[in-house]
C-alpha cells in the first residue's frame, strides 16, 4: 500500500476547495455574458426612418449575439405617451428620442433620463468630430444628457423649372443677403402665382413652417421668453407683440389678402396624391429640415433648390431641429444600452442615416458628403444655406420645454381661427394671450 503524505493531501485539498469557490463565485459572471439581452429601442413611423432602423438593429445583433434589438415603431401623435406610459409602468424604452410633439427637456424635467457624462469620461469618447452648436444643446446642470445625431434648420424650397420659366432669379441660398425681405418674397410669390383657386392654380407659396414661433421669429421676437429655453418653463408670452401680430397676419393675408398661398381646403385636394409641393404647382415651400428626406429624388421630376428663409426684420432666428439618442435613467441594462448608443452615434452609423434617411449629420467629417447629395443643387449652395441656417438657429421649443404637446394643442387650436380666416390675427391674438399665460403658468407647477 502507497503511504501518503498527510500534509500534501491537505494542500490538495484546500486548493481544490479554493478552486471550487472561485468558479462558484464566477459562474454568475460567466452566465451573464451568455445572457440574451433585450433593449428596445424606440422610433416613430416616419417611413424614411424605419427601413435604416431596421437595419442597424440588425447589424448590431450579427455584431453582439447575446443582443437582442426589440425596435417599437410609434406614430408621431401617440409616441410621448407611449414612451411615458412605459416608463411609469416600470418597462421603459431602453433608448430613444425626440420623435413626437415633446422633446428632451420634458424627458428630462419628468427625471427619466440616464446621466452620460459618467459614461462619456470613462470611455473617452471623442467630441471633437461633433458640431459644436450641438455637444452641448442637451446638457442640463452641467451634464450631458444626449448628443444629437443631426441638426437641421428651416429652409425655403423651391422649384426651379416655375423660377426659370418665369424668368425670375433663385431665392439666395446666403442668410445674410439682406435684399431677401418679406416684401421681395411677396413681390416673387405673386409673380408665381397662376389661375388662384381653380383645379389647374400654381401657388407662389406653401407654408409648412413649424412650430408656431417660426414665423415670429422671422420677423424679430419670439412668442416665448429667452428663459424657457434654459429651463424649460414659461411663465410670460408674447402673442400681442407688435412683431407677432404684423407676422402671423403677414400668413394670414398670404392666403387671403394677396392670394398667393392655397387655403387649407385647397391645401387638402392637392395632398390626396402627396405633398402639394409634389404636383410642380408650388414655387416656394417653406417648412422644417425634413424637405431634405421628404423632397429628395424629387430631381427626376422637376429640379429643386433650398434657400435662406426671407426677413421681416434685422434680428431673425430659424429653428433648428437637433435629435439625440437618449437612456432611460431605469434601464435594466446601462452598459448594454451604452454600447448600443455609442453604436448609433458613430460615424458609420451617422453616415448610414445621412444616406439612407437625408438628414444633415452632427459629425463634421460627414457634411462633405451630404452637400454632394441633391443633383439639382451645386454643392456649394447646399453648405451655404446650411451653415447659415445653424448660426441663425435657435432651437426648437418643443425640445427643450415641458408639457410641448398641451402648448403645441393649445397653439394649433386658436391659430386654426386666423388661417381659417374666422378672426384677424390681431383679435385672437389678444384673446389667446391671458388663456396661452395661464397655461403656461399651470404647466410650470406640473
Amino acid at each position: 500500500m502507497k503511504k501518503y503524505d498527510l500534509s500534501t493531501l491537505k494542500y490538495s485539498v484546500t486548493v481544490a476547495i479554493v478552486f471550487s469557490l472561485i468558479f462558484t463565485l464566477l459562474l454568475p459572471s460567466f452566465a451573464m455574458s451568455e445572457e440574451k439581452v433585450t433593449i428596445t429601442w424606440a422610433i416613430n413611423s416616419d417611413p424614411q426612418r424605419q427601413p435604416w432602423a431596421q437595419s442597424v438593429a440588425k447589424k448590431y445583433e450579427e455584431l453582439h449575439p447575446n443582443i437582442k434589438i426589440n425596435l417599437l415603431v410609434i406614430p408621431w401623435n401617440d409616441f410621448d405617451s407611449k414612451i411615458n406610459t412605459l416608463y411609469a409602468a416600470g418597462t421603459p424604452v431602453d433608448i430613444w428620442t425626440q420623435w413626437g410633439a415633446s422633446g428632451i427637456g420634458d424627458f428630462y424635467y419628468r427625471g427619466m433620463l440616464m446621466d452620460l457624462t459618467p459614461y462619456l469620461k470613462k470611455d473617452k469618447f471623442d467630441l471633437s468630430d461633433f458640431l459644436p452648436s450641438v455637444v452641448n444643446m442637451y446638457k442640463f446642470g452641467g451634464k450631458i444628457y444626449g448628443i444629437p445625431i443631426y441638426s437641421v434648420g428651416s429652409y425655403l424650397y423651391y422649384n426651379k423649372k416655375l423660377f426659370d420659366e418665369a424668368g425670375i432669379a433663385y431665392p439666395p441660398s446666403n442668410w445674410e443677403d439682406k435684399s431677401w425681405t418679406m416684401d421681395k418674397f411677396l413681390e416673387i410669390a405673386q409673380k408665381l402665382t397662376k389661375d388662384y383657386g381653380t383645379p389647374q392654380a400654381q401657388y407662389g407659396v406653401l407654408d409648412g413652417l413649424w412650430p408656431h414661433n417660426a414665423w415670429p421669429l422671422l420677423f424679430g421676437q419670439d412668442i416665448f421668453p429667452t428663459s424657457a429655453y434654459r429651463n424649460g418653463k414659461a411663465d410670460t408670452a408674447y402673442l400681442t407683440h407688435p412683431r407677432v401680430v404684423k407676422a402671423i397676419q403677414f400668413l394670414q393675408d398670404l392666403t387671403y389678402k394677396y392670394k398667393v398661398s392655397p387655403t387649407p381646403a385647397m391645401q387638402q385636394g392637392m395632398a390626396a396624391a402627396g405633398n402639394p409641393f409634389y404636383t410642380g404647382r408650388i414655387a416656394m415651400y417653406l417648412t422644417g429640415g425634413w424637405g431634405w428626406w421628404v423632397l429628395k429624388g424629387l430631381e427626376k421630376k422637376f429640379p429643386w433648390g433650398a434657400a435662406a428663409l426671407p426677413r421681416g426684420a434685422t434680428n431673425i432666428k430659424d429653428v433648428t431641429f437637433s435629435d439625440p439618442w437618449v437612456i432611460a435613467k431605469t434601464t435594466k441594462h446601462p452598459d448594454e444600452v451604452w454600447d448600443f448608443w455609442k453604436f448609433l452615434t458613430s460615424k458609420e452609423v451617422i453616415g448610414d442615416f445621412m444616406e439612407r434617411v437625408g438628414a444633415i449629420p452632427s459629425r463634421k467629417s460627414l457634411l462633405s458628403g451630404f452637400y454632394n447629395s441633391y443633383p439639382s443643387i451645386p454643392p456649394k449652395d447646399v453648405e451655404t444655406v446650411v451653415i447659415g441656417s445653424l448660426k441663425y438657429g435657435i432651437e426648437s421649443p418643443n425640445h427643450l420645454m415641458i408639457r410641448y404637446d398641451k402648448i403645441d394643442s393649445f397653439l394649433k387650436n386658436n391659430f386654426d381661427l386666423i388661417l381659417l380666416n374666422k378672426e384677424s390675427a390681431s383679435n385672437v391674438l389678444k384673446d389667446m394671450q391671458p388663456k396661452f399665460v395661464k397655461l403656461l403658468q399651470e404647466i410650470t407647477k406640473e
